[in-house]
């Protein structure tokens, strides 16, 4: 019986780097007010207090209306308070008044990512870059947009050369390997993960991801030893949960895997994927009408969800549901589950 496919974890973590401006040296009169409350503010930026930040950076700006390092890190105020377009606004005019300053660009870059223009945020890390080609998280986070427009080896070649200038960077070995596992390089994929989890051994989802890769490679008593490692960190991973449960599917441990499912359930009830899977385990013990009733709820929450359908129609069949059967793998088929086809063969 088709098995859902595993999701991909992969987590790009958007913390921007604001805080990067010292405290200055006044000259003028109204310069050493200006950068008076500009140290202030920073004072503020580093406790996290940000509505006071802003309050100093706005009476900084208005006392010196040229003031660049003011305008960025208001921007950076701005982009924590959520703010991201008045955050661009500020980091335009800091790049306006210093068009070399790559963390204006980075920032900005962060700030429309936020907003959902990858476009403009791809464009601005690439300005950061040829401001500074010793920019590590710049070339991370451009590669992190090449992951997701598919453009997997232009993701390898960023995360590889975020690596070669900070070669403690976990999260790019991690996201490395995603990117090699989805051009199939599982080895390759292993060998970044491995590391990433040597790096920094509290990262649940990298040993989400060695399981996830381990099971690509058949590897499945190794997988479930990660998954639970991963569970240790972080009990509450409802995605290793999941994960684990599939493998469990894998070593007709359907007892074990029905309870995974249920734990999964438990943390996200509207997880269509654990509901399919669950089915999967209750067909395997031949609860026919347990199965039915979790591929309907995965369906429920999903109705594009392809694998649901595929199963249902499976199951509908050993029910002697001959046309709901039918059904179903029609619905599969047009979901683009390739295999749907072939049981709908059966229904001419």
């Amino acid at each position: 019986m088709k098995k859902a496919l595993l999701l991909l974890v992969l987590l790009l973590f958007v913390v921007i780097s604001s805080r990067a401006q010292d405290t200055v040296v006044a000259k003028g009169v109204d310069d050493q007010k200006a950068e008076k409350l500009y140290n202030e503010g920073i004072k503020f930026y580093d406790n996290k207090e940000y509505s006071s930040a802003l309050a100093k950076f706005n009476e900084a700006i208005t006392l010196k209306p040229e003031f660049e390092k003011a305008y960025y890190n208001r921007g950076s105020v701005k982009y924590e308070l959520k703010d991201y377009s008045g955050a661009i606004a500020d980091f335009d005019k800091s790049i306006e008044e210093n068009a070399s300053n790559d963390k204006a660009f980075f920032s900005r870059g962060q700030a429309k990512y936020a907003l959902g223009n990858k476009t403009a945020a791809l464009e601005d890390y690439t300005k950061a870059i040829a401001a500074n080609a010793y920019y590590p998280q710049a070339y991370y986070y451009r590669g992190g947009i090449y992951f997701e427009n598919a453009e997997y080896q232009k993701a390898i070649n960023d995360f590889t050369k975020a690596i070669n200038l900070k070669s403690d960077y976990a999260y790019a070995y991690n996201d490395r390997g995603s990117a090699k596992k989805m051009l199939e390089n599982y080895k390759g994929a292993l060998e970044d993960y491995v590391t990433a989890a040597k790096l920094d051994t509290r990262l649940a989802f990298v040993f989400n991801n060695i399981g996830s890769v381990k099971k690509k490679m058949e590897d499945y008593k190794g997988a479930l030893e990660d998954y639970t490692t991963a569970l240790k960190i972080d009990p509450d991973y409802y995605i290793a949960f999941n994960n684990r449960g599939t493998v469990k599917i894998e070593l007709e441990d359907y007892a074990g895997a029905i309870e995974d499912f249920n734990q999964t359930i438990k943390l996200k009830s509207d997880y269509a994927y654990a509901y399919n899977n669950r089915g999967n385990a209750k067909y395997k013990l031949k609860d026919y009408s347990g199965a039915l009733a979790d591929y309907n709820q995965s369906i429920k929450l999903n109705a594009n969800y392809g694998y649901a359908y595929l199963n249902r129609g499976i199951t509908k069949e050993m029910l002697r549901d001959a046309k709901g059967a039918c059904e179903d793998w029609k619905k599969a088929a047009t979901l683009g589950v390739g295999n749907a086809e072939t049981y709908s063969k059966s229904c001419q």
